[in-house]
């Protein structure tokens, strides 16, 4: 069976990723989950944006966690992609668990944590997630961080958990066991087809990134799912 394509910070080939408009266009492809980053802001509110700074991204410089949700939102997250997308704002977390919840949109939410105190936002992060509109089931949570998924494991039980590696380590299994993983997230340049079979036969699903020319999977079957920036050319 085919492995679900899964769109990369929305559709981050073809819109603004981590945009509203991004989201949109994967769910209008008809995709059932997308992947996307969250961080906090100084004022703790849980924004949608990969990188630390602004600064690729917008049309502003600085950290995340240096402005207020307030402050963010007078930045330009669009422009910088192309000029139709000019004046998109930065998203947040809440608006977009309402949109995925609407359109009935599974999120893998990789959590990004840099300066602030990570089981606080764990714990702020579990509670917006229990109080959603989203279904617990069509939520994964996952970070490149071992610290920050122990502390996502403590904080957000009930929650499923992928560990996310650019290969698969000894530490990484020691990681899978320990949190009672749901599946492990690797980069596909760096995963052979043992160690997919080694993780399904322990019980993980396999979910590989980022994949955007699909003949590039006849390497690497019997994956659960793939990332892709362009989901459009998986479509048949």
């Amino acid at each position: 069976m085919a492995p679900m394509i899964v769109g990369h910070r929305g559709v981050a080939g073809h819109y603004p990723e981590n945009t509203k408009v991004s989201i949109q266009a994967a769910i209008d492809l008809g995709l059932k989950w997308v992947e996307i980053d969250v961080q906090p802001t100084k004022d703790n509110v849980l924004v949608v944006c990969h990188d630390h700074t602004i600064d690729r991204c917008s049309n502003g410089r600085g950290r995340v966690d240096a402005y207020t949700l307030d402050e963010l939102q007078a930045f330009d997250f669009g422009g910088w992609f192309a000029p139709q997308f000019k004046g998109e704002p930065i998203f947040t977390l809440q608006e977009l668990l309402e949109l995925a919840a609407k359109h009935d949109v599974g999120l893998n939410i990789e959590v990004k944590v840099d300066n602030h105190d990570v089981a606080e936002v764990a714990s702020q992060l579990k509670n917006q997630l229990d109080n959603s509109p989203l279904a617990q089931e069509k939520i994964i949570l996952s970070s490149f961080s071992h610290d920050i998924m122990r502390l996502l494991h403590q904080h957000c039980p009930g929650y499923k958990l992928g560990v996310l590696s650019e290969r698969l380590r000894k530490k990484d299994w020691v990681l899978l066991e320990e949190i009672s993983a749901f599946s492990c997230h690797l980069n596909f340049r760096w995963t052979a087809k043992r160690h997919v079979e080694k993780l399904k036969q322990a019980g993980y699903q396999v979910w590989c990134y980022t994949v955007n020319n699909p003949r590039k999977l006849k390497y690497l079957d019997n994956l659960d799912a793939v990332f892709s920036d362009f989901p459009s050319r998986f479509i048949k």
